[in-house]
């Protein structure tokens, strides 16, 4: 059975964007690269001589497609990423313009693990995100090797969702290089590990009371309001990855400047929407008015909730089509 191993370049932040000098949404690209030596370069051509197969994402798939084949076909090491087959899971993906590529629409699970059971060496996924997520749910990776550079980026997308199930690993080997990369492999701990020091640094009951009657006299009671894109799924499938994120991106400027004027806090963007707090019900209002009006320019249609402590049951208000509300 073959071996599923996760291979990525990561910052110290966990970002895993654009190591290369594909588009970063900041412009914050080929962080790796110049971090790179030929000593690191060689670690890394060994390593890939062990690969049987690379599976990736579409837009991962669709970078390596743009780079590789125009690469210089006198390097061994392109000659070996261009010979390799290669599978993009994607079911949007219409056809496959590179070489030795083949296109996996259906069940991933069932995909994956058919491909796990031929014979072969390693399927190595790299870059991907969310493809790496897929397979996390559905337990299917067996290593993660990780370069790790010494560097925050401050910004991208990063390798490792957030609120995924926690995922326990064991370390099997290391290594530092001159330039301070250091290359970790991992593989996934079946059972959750313990100690003595789960027990000796338990809070009791006691210290929970102090830093909960700490914490209570900062409190104030605060307008929640939540919004999020009508059909986004569907609009991110018509856009294509490239262009939703720039969309996005866009909506998050906004969002930004519009709760700030009304005097909020944005707590979080949640990939197609806010999670902001205010002081008043009606600064929220105004802002989730506000919001969908500026963002109706753009062709985006939101809708919105708020929750207060002095609204007792929530109201329904009639805006433009620009606006629902739960």
């Amino acid at each position: 059975m073959r071996r599923l191993i996760v291979s990525e370049f990561v910052t110290v932040d966990g970002v895993m964007e654009a190591p290369g000098f594909e588009e970063h949404r900041d412009g914050k690209n080929a962080w790796a690269l110049r971090l790179q030596t030929t000593e690191t370069q060689q670690f890394i051509r060994d390593a890939f001589k062990g690969t049987g197969a690379l599976l990736l994402g579409r837009t991962t798939y669709q970078i390596w497609a743009a780079f590789w084949p125009t690469a210089d076909q006198d390097d061994e090491f392109t000659r070996l990423i261009t010979a390799m087959p290669k599978y993009v899971v994607s079911s949007t993906l219409k056809e496959a313009s590179w070489g030795g590529t083949t296109i996996l629409r259906g069940d991933l699970g069932s995909e994956v693990s058919r491909l796990k059971q031929q014979d072969g060496g390693d399927i190595v996924v790299t870059g991907s995100a969310d493809l790496v997520a897929g397979l996390m749910e559905r337990d299917l990776v067996d290593e993660y090797q990780l370069l790790l550079f010494p560097v925050i980026l401050g910004s991208g997308k990063h390798l490792f969702r957030d609120e995924i199930d926690s995922t326990h690993l064991r370390l099997m080997s290391s290594r530092t290089f001159g330039s301070g990369i250091v290359f970790l492999s991992y593989v996934p701990e079946r059972e959750q590990p313990t100690s003595e020091f789960v027990e000796a640094y338990a809070w009791s009951e006691e210290a929970v009371r102090s830093l909960h009657a700490a914490q209570d006299t900062q409190r104030v009671l605060a307008t929640i309001l939540f919004t999020d894109i009508v059909d986004s799924t569907g609009r991110a499938a018509a856009l294509g990855d490239r262009q939703w994120r720039q969309v996005l991106d866009r909506h998050d400027q906004v969002a930004r400047a519009e709760v700030g004027r009304w005097h909020g806090t944005l707590v979080k963007t949640t990939g197609d929407g806010i999670l902001a707090t205010f002081d008043a019900p009606t600064r929220a209002l105004r802002c989730a008015f506000g919001l969908g009006d500026a963002l109706a320019g753009l062709g985006l249609q939101i809708r919105a909730a708020i929750q207060s402590p002095s609204i007792s049951r929530p109201g329904l208000c009639r805006r433009p089509a620009a606006m629902r509300w739960w």
